[in-house]
């Protein structure tokens, strides 16, 4: 009787179980089914015409920045002014244009010859008269500085090609023409099989007249013509190109569709994404199936499970006390393990440190050594170039690239010593009082001359008071200053500026050193990395100057140690600020 009931209940919260389940998994459904469409409707669909329109944009603003360029470059409006002698000069300045950047064309239209150049010669003179070229005159009028549109290229067997045409004015503000480049459709169509693979959704272009234009290949929309001629699209034409943005659902070839559509200014297009409901609830349908399946099999194992636990419940407690008792005694048995491995740790540990002391004392000794041989080199060259021939310049170049290479390792020998020095730096710095202002004006004095080199202008804007004085150590925040101030200069284009800069905090308790430059900039990726040690940026020195990796590791080192920060702040394209924030300490030593 006991083992009956026992049974009974066993098989009665089963049953309860596999009930809970159907019905979970079943308003799951009917709910993720309601979402889904909530969510194509609302965000998916309307998500994926943000990130295509996106990319055109991004896709756009290169042929735009090499069109500017053009429409501002000297050559160009000299030649033009010039009488628009030698054509050969513009198409190979063209021809260079095209294949530098890659583009599909590059042209320019002169206002006084009405002369079609592109990069293969002329191509056409243009004309009031000829329907082709009314783009010409369209751009001469406008008010704008450039244009995007969308035409067919003769000079790429009519292609149709995304334009970019922008005004040329001479020196004194007088219309001289019209230059550009070319972006293929081709590229619109290769994103829109990217994506359509990408999202399993049909995308697809028309114009303001409902024509298709842009379309992939596999999908047929193209050979339909207009969005009229679309199964279930026909009623609703009117309402998607009177919107900028509009979102609906379709029926099609016996599915239900949901579609997503959005203006593209730049194209004069409306952007076309749509998705059918099955491929939408396919996964839905299949998770529906599986969890039944998984209910079954999950009630037919608990029952397996509830039955046979509870036979063998008194048997399992007395295993279970003698498997505890022997757990118990593998736990000390492992904790004693543990305890050995970890005195076995520390004593590598302490092994490793040693080993790295070691390491250290040993590049200090070797690059200390290096010292005065490499000056002895230095000085031979020097003392064999007073003595040379001023005919001999190859022998001439050769020692000046001697002596490069010399200053280069002295360069990089001092850079290890001060690493070596700061790392192994262990006691208590005794402080100084420093005057800020002066500190930023050695600085300015000492690279006068390099920044010359490059026609740099070395500028210093000292706003902290004449009488700010810091405690700290002036030899290494020297030195801190000396590698921004050098590595400013290093990587600043010719003919830029290079600004030190003093301030201090409105509470008085910190002061600044500002270094700004106007170089490359450093890429958002390498900003957490530039200060570890070896450390280089991607960006390429404008003299071809060298760079151990060293700099602003110690830089960074040095502040820590005086208590005091770095941090940069960077656009690419700009430029970079590098800053110290320096506090005031209220000890002599710290």
């Amino acid at each position: 009787m006991f083992r009956e009931s026992r049974y009974r209940l066993a098989w009665s919260v089963s049953v309860l179980l596999l009930l809970g389940f159907l019905a979970s998994s079943i308003s799951s459904y009917y709910v993720s089914r309601n979402n889904v469409r909530q969510t194509i409707t609302e965000s998916s669909l309307p998500l994926t015409s943000d990130n295509i329109y996106s990319v055109i944009q991004r896709d756009l603003l290169q042929p735009i920045f090499i069109s500017s360029m053009m429409a501002n470059d000297a050559f160009l409006r000299e030649w033009t002014l010039g009488g628009e002698k030698n054509p050969e000069q513009m198409q190979r300045y063209l021809d260079e244009i095209r294949r530098e950047y890659d583009t599909v064309t590059s042209f320019f239209v002169s206002e006084t010859t009405r002369n079609y150049y592109y990069w293969d010669g002329i191509l056409k003179q243009v004309a009031e008269d000829e329907p082709r070229d009314i783009w010409y005159f369209r751009v001469r009028e406008m008010q704008a500085p450039f244009e995007i549109n969308v035409d067919y290229d003769m000079a790429n067997r009519d292609t149709m090609t995304i334009f970019v045409n922008y005004r040329v004015f001479d020196f004194e503000g007088n219309f001289i023409g019209a230059a550009g480049t070319g972006l293929t459709v081709n590229r619109v169509n290769e994103l829109i099989e990217e994506y359509e693979r990408r999202f399993g959704r049909e995308i697809f272009f028309v114009d303001r007249e409902g024509t298709i234009v842009v379309s992939p290949e596999k999908s047929g929309l193209s050979q339909l013509g207009h969005i009229q001629n679309v199964p279930g699209l026909a009623a609703h034409a009117e309402f998607l190109l009177g919107e900028n943005t509009a979102t609906l659902q379709y029926e099609r070839d016996g599915e239900i569709y949901f579609l997503n559509s959005r203006f593209v200014p730049e194209l004069d297009w409306y952007l076309m994404v749509d998705q059918t409901e099955n491929q939408l609830l396919a996964s839905l349908r299949e998770t529906l199936l599986l969890n039944i399946a998984l209910a079954i099999v999950l009630t037919a194992v608990v029952a397996f499970v509830c039955i046979v636990t509870i036979n063998r419940h008194h048997r399992k407690l007395e295993s279970r006390n003698d498997e505890l008792s022997r757990m118990n005694v593998e736990i000390q048995r492992q904790k004693v393990a543990l305890e050995q491995s970890s005195r076995s740790l520390e004593s590598a540990n302490s092994s490793l440190a040693a080993l790295n002391r070691e390491k250290d004392d040993f590049l200090g000794i070797v690059a200390h050594d290096l010292r005065n041989p490499l000056s002895g080199v230095i000085g031979l060259t020097e003392e064999i170039r007073l003595h040379l021939p001023a005919t001999d310049e190859q022998l001439h170049e050769y020692l000046s690239d001697i002596r490069t290479s010399g200053y280069e390792m002295l360069e990089l020998i001092s850079d290890i010593l001060t690493v070596s020095s700061i790392e192994n730096f262990q006691g208590p710095i005794n402080l100084e009082d420093c005057n800020w202002n002066r500190l930023a004006s050695d600085a300015r004095d000492r690279f006068t001359a390099q920044a010359a080199g490059k026609k740099i202008h070395l500028e210093m804007r000292l706003l902290a008071p004449p009488e700010t004085s810091v405690p700290t150590r002036e030899t290494w925040l020297t030195i801190c200053l000396n590698n921004l101030v050098s590595n400013a200069i290093k990587y600043a284009p010719h003919g830029t500026r290079v600004i030190i800069e003093t301030t201090s905090s409105a509470d008085g308790s910190s002061f600044e050193l500002r270094v700004r430059d106007q170089g490359p900039g450093i890429p958002p990726h390498e900003l957490e990395h530039i200060f570890e040690k070896f450390r280089r940026s991607s960006s390429i020195p404008t003299g071809g100057e060298s760079s151990s990796g060293l700099g602003l590791y110690i830089v960074r080192k040095m502040c820590q140690r005086l208590g005091a920060t770095v941090s940069v702040d960077s656009e690419l394209g700009v430029g970079s600020c590098f800053i110290i924030r320096h506090p005031l300490h209220k000890n002599q030593t710290i």
